[in-house]
């Protein structure tokens, strides 16, 4: 009998590997750990609020550096995905505490990066201000672009205003210090001492995420255009001209010792590239090309010996360790690719990889990082377990619908955010926080009538683009819009 954590291995008819639980159940069993998450005795924090992670034989937290930039961000991404999925709310609460927190601690205003993330924290007392191996004062300027577009999005879900402010700021200090970079020098240095500007570590590739920032605070209008519109560019020039090119894609997790010369190789700021590349396809006339060669490059540097037709992902050259989080991601941008261009070799691996990455989770809600023993198997993080693991189920249900349960109403995707949504009886109402948008869902029935704002849509023709797309064979409903409410019903 072969095993992954103690699982028996589900094979098909060809020998490949199974899921040993459906996507929909692997997000139901990790939210409903965060859903009572443990508490901290000494602090009364929940152990997301000052851990990175946790053993679970026994259960008790681990005395290793926090990351609260990179993890809250990733907990708004997974809260924006799970809501408009269940019409479930209850996260919202956790997440304003998480960002709220973050704020608390952000640098001073006279510091040369002034009110800005940190990126790392000791463990256990909830306060941010720099760890080990990035040092106390010293934050990532990559991880504040990604809390800047966490708190963004929790405004867009929630219309509070405060966090809007949050991601200005931050976002005028990163095109206030964006640099042209060369080779060896990305826009922003990956670590950076707060206090007098001083670069401890040169260079990121992460940088899609202040791109990401950008695009979405010039769209709402808001904040410096001209400032923001000219560090997008160079930032997203600098991608397309370096990393791009020439692989260097390095330069994203906070607990790795420092590498000035650059030999460490990581997949995270690859595979978030090669996301925005599958949303915003208009950025690069070579796009499906360019995703194509990410995955393969990839799977060449990180990927481990084929398991029953699954490929596990390695972290990285520093931490070369197969993980659950890792493999999924890149089932979710397989997924993606596969449902953009038809490739059935990229829908087939990212079924199989769903499915190793299935076999991570416990039926308590345990997320273990991977499975090499004597640490991965009993380790969870709140990153690689939680919210850097459920939203690529969540985007690979989006991509590949028959992923997804038919059992239950479901909104997979959507190109906005919603901001809120109601299941009923042969009825979908919800609310976009942009008036054009598009939405696949999954439904238990057939829809009748689709509206926006109140009108009818009809069915798409092509000339339109507003309407709706109904697939009977695969219970799916794709709609276009050009108004923020949405009513579905059968």
């Amino acid at each position: 009998m072969i095993e992954i954590n103690g699982r028996e291995l589900k094979l098909d008819a060809s020998e490949g590997l199974l899921a040993q639980a459906d996507a929909d159940s692997v997000v139901w069993l990790a939210m409903d750990f965060l859903r009572r998450c443990p508490v901290d005795e000494r602090t009364g924090l929940p152990w997301y609020l000052a851990y990175s992670c946790f053993w679970t034989d026994p259960l008790r937290p681990t005395d290793w550096p926090d990351n609260p930039a990179g993890k809250f961000a990733m907990a708004v991404e997974t809260l924006v995905r799970y809501q408009s999925y269940t019409g479930e709310t209850w996260f919202i609460e956790p997440v304003r505490s998480m960002l709220d927190r973050l704020i608390s601690y952000h640098t001073p205003e006279h510091f040369a990066w002034p009110g800005v993330p940190y990126a790392s924290a000791e463990p256990m007392h909830g306060v941010y201000f720099g760890a080990r191996a990035d040092g106390h004062y010293v934050t990532e300027p990559d991880k504040v672009a990604q809390a800047a577009l966490g708190f963004l999005r929790f405004f867009k879900l929630t219309g509070e205003e405060k966090y809007l402010r949050q991601a200005e700021s931050c976002a005028r200090v990163l095109a206030d210090k964006c640099q042209e970079g060369d080779d060896e020098h990305s826009p922003w240095p990956f670590r950076v001492d707060a206090r007098d500007g001083t670069p401890v570590e040169l260079y990121s590739s992460h940088t899609v995420a202040a791109v990401r920032l950008f695009d979405e605070l010039l769209d709402l209008g808001v904040g410096q255009p001209d400032l923001l519109a000219a560090a997008r560019e160079t930032a997203w020039r600098w991608i397309m001209t370096f990393p791009m090119q020439n692989g260097c894609w390095k330069g994203y997790f906070e607990d790795i010792r420092l590498d000035p010369d650059n030999k460490n190789r990581e997949q995270y700021s690859a595979l978030a590239t090669a996301r925005y590349l599958l949303q915003h396809p208009d950025c690069d006339p070579d796009a499906p090309a360019h995703v194509e060669s990410i995955i393969e490059w990839v799977l060449t540097t990180f990927g481990s010996d084929p398991f029953f037709k699954s490929v596990p992902i390695h972290e990285q050259t520093f931490c070369f360790h197969v993980m659950g989080s890792h493999t999924a991601r890149l089932a979710s941008i397989c997924a993606q690719h596969a449902a953009l261009t038809g490739e059935a070799r990229y829908a087939d691996l990212a079924r199989r990889n769903f499915g190793w990455a299935s076999y991570m989770v416990t039926d308590e809600g345990y997320v273990h990082v991977g499975v090499d023993r004597p640490d991965y198997y009993n380790q969870c993080w709140f990153t690689d377990g939680y919210f850097d693991f459920v939203p690529h189920f969540l985007d690979g249900m989006a991509a590949l619908p028959d992923l997804a349960p038919g059992s239950a109403d479901h909104l997979l995707g959507t190109t906005s955010i919603v901001t809120s949504i109601t299941y009923a009886p042969h009825t979908v109402r919800y609310q976009t926080f942009d008036p054009n948008a598009s939405e696949v869902l999954k439904l238990t029935f057939a829809p009748q009538h689709v509206s926006s704002g109140g009108m009818e849509l009809g069915a798409m023709d092509g000339e339109s683009n507003s309407g709706w797309i109904w697939d009977e064979a695969a219970s799916t409903l794709r709609v276009h819009h050009d108004h923020p409410l949405v009513e579905i019903s059968g």
